[in-house]
């Protein structure tokens, strides 16, 4: 008779939490449109002499400067998660590296919300309501997980819970619940329609 799913455990069982590509969409969508408005709107005139128009334009630049740096570190950051039985790996693709961690360097594992607020009129709401996986490490930085960056969030974080535990299996009632694919297609599609439409009125308006 086969076990309950329920119960099964399997020694090879692997999760992984992929980079989200929604956020890796608009990283590259807000540096791509950080770029074509400051190629589209610079001009030198702007840096020959001082005064007030030129300052707000000064000001505005570093704007685009800073907006254009936060995307790049935001496609920079994105990381991949994989859980085994026997250890995690915390891997940064767009950098090339990545961390192997074994469960006995690990003191304790967490969970908090993780809320983006916005504001308008003087109020605060919110933006994107989650949760985050706080892993303490002996003698090592935090490492964080949110539901935002990563696939299988809450089969991750189920699973995270128990590492410190000398018995620890992946659960594999978890397992039917993977997902390895993201369906951000038509999500991806507009995206990019939408920056050459900017792109295009920018250029018209300017060339």
């Amino acid at each position: 008779m086969n076990k309950p799913v329920e119960d099964q455990e399997i020694d090879d069982t692997t999760i992984v939490g992929n980079p989200n590509l929604l956020l890796l969409g608009l990283g590259i969508f807000a540096f791509l449109l950080s770029i074509t408005i400051a190629y589209f709107t610079f001009n030198p005139k702007y840096f020959t002499e001082i005064n007030v128009e030129n300052i707000l334009v000064w000001v505005f630049a570093g704007f685009i400067a800073l907006f254009a740096f936060l995307s790049i570190y935001l496609i920079l950051t994105l990381k991949k998660v994989t859980l085994t039985n026997t250890g995690l790996n915390i891997s940064y693709p767009f950098l090339n590296s990545s961390t192997d961690i074994i469960f006995d360097d690990v003191c304790k594992v967490y969970d908090q919300d993780y809320n983006i607020k916005g504001s308008h009129n003087y109020r605060l709401y919110d933006i994107y309501k989650g949760k985050k996986t706080i892993i303490e490490i002996y003698n090592a930085k935090n490492i964080v997980i949110t539901s935002l960056e990563v696939t299988n969030y809450a089969i991750l974080a189920q699973n995270l819970k128990n590492i410190t535990k000398s018995y620890f299996k992946v659960k594999t009632h978890y397992y039917e619940n993977i997902v390895n694919t993201q369906r951000y297609g038509w999500f991806v599609f507009w995206v990019f329609f939408i920056y050459f439409l900017i792109a295009y009125i920018i250029y018209k308006k300017y060339s």
